[in-house]
């Protein structure tokens, strides 16, 4: 069995996450709680990446990564306050959230 090759470890992951969350302040709870409030914690992150981030060949991996640590910490913020990540149908209704089967 061959050996995987990664491209990041998950310890300069993480490290590079907390100290993003720290940077923007998301580590401080009056902070997140205020942005909670305001409703900026209250979207679907993946969605809002498929739809306005677009990368071409001349995006840099570093912007890529930036990106990346923003989403995961906004899915964490969310978690935090909402107990579960945002995901939204084309109607912008949380398709989590009393879904109901019809037949």
């Amino acid at each position: 069995m061959s050996k995987v090759k990664l491209k990041l470890l998950m310890q300069d992951i993480t490290r590079a996450l907390i100290a993003h969350m720290k940077n923007e302040g998301y580590l401080d709870r009056v902070n997140t709680t205020q942005m909670f409030r305001d409703g900026a914690l209250h979207y679907d992150r993946n969605k809002f990446i498929r739809q306005y981030n677009v990368y071409n060949d001349a995006d840099d991996e570093l912007d890529i990564f930036d990106t990346d640590l923003e989403t995961l910490a906004v899915q964490l913020l969310q978690m935090v306050h909402y107990g579960r990540i945002l995901y939204h149908n084309d109607n912008g209704k949380d398709i989590r959230v009393n879904n109901s089967i019809t037949e």
